[in-house]
């Protein structure tokens, strides 16, 4: 966990570097959809939305909190478990992003890695862009910061950005994001544990534990989170489309 944490009651800032972390509307509902059209190469703008309020979290003493996520990692690529595998334990880069809200190691990480068809880090809120083909899937990872190390990321190692006849997808992809557990850290009350990200004073300060990461749902460590369309909103767009020479 960051130095720059500071706690923050209002819960709009996590990190001194980085801002536009706030609370947005609530999400709503769509279905993943096709364009219709057959394509080689597609560009897609992609936003990723904190929606939560300053009542999404509920906390044990009957309070509740904001839920903010922090500026994460994505990933394009025909190769699933680029960011993470389930089941393995994380390694050092991610782990600092699930405890931290640091993306700085994992980004370099991934910008080290050849043949990725894209990479970078994202804002909350904020649109970015990529250039991708059929076979390629959007893998990201942002830390849930009312947590010890937990973050969210798609299931089962990306989201596909076409369907099977190579036709782009469009529209609210949310519903197939996870809330994560790193199992670098022992797990404390979302919005209270004094280890968290917005309380501690220095990084790094909870009890170690070395576990694989899975959906912290499989851990039934007797917390209650939110769900994850209450916090997070994917939406996928293609805005052009270049077709196969044939």
């Amino acid at each position: 966990m960051r130095e720059d944490g500071e706690k923050d009651p209002d819960m709009t800032h996590f990190n001194r570097r980085h801002v536009l972390l706030g609370a947005g509307a609530a999400a709503f509902t769509a279905g993943l959809a096709s364009t219709g059209r057959a394509t080689g190469s597609t560009t897609f703008s992609v936003t990723i939305r904190n929606v939560a309020t300053d009542k999404t979290l509920k906390l044990p003493d009957g309070g509740t909190s904001g839920a903010p996520i922090a500026p994460g990692v994505f990933v394009v690529s025909s190769t699933p478990h680029v960011l993470f595998t389930p089941g393995i334990p994380a390694a050092e880069a991610l782990e600092r992003l699930a405890e931290d809200g640091n993306f700085q190691p994992l980004l370099d990480k991934v910008t080290a890695i050849k043949g990725l068809t894209s990479s970078g880090m994202f804002l909350p809120g904020q649109p970015f862009m990529f250039t991708a083909s059929p076979g390629d899937k959007l893998q990201f990872a942002t830390m849930f910061v009312q947590s010890n190390d937990l973050f969210f990321a798609p299931r089962h190692g990306g989201i596909a950005l076409f369907d099977t006849g190579g036709r782009a997808m469009h529209g609210k992809v949310t519903s197939q994001v996870a809330l994560f557990d790193a199992g670098t850290e022992v797990n404390q009350a979302p919005g209270i544990g004094p280890d968290q990200a917005p309380r501690q004073a220095k990084p790094d300060t909870g009890m170690v534990e070395r576990i694989a990461i899975a959906p912290v749902a499989d851990r039934r460590d007797g917390f209650v989170y939110p769900p994850v369309e209450a916090v997070i909103d994917v939406e996928i767009m293609p805005l052009a489309a270049e077709r196969q020479q044939g």
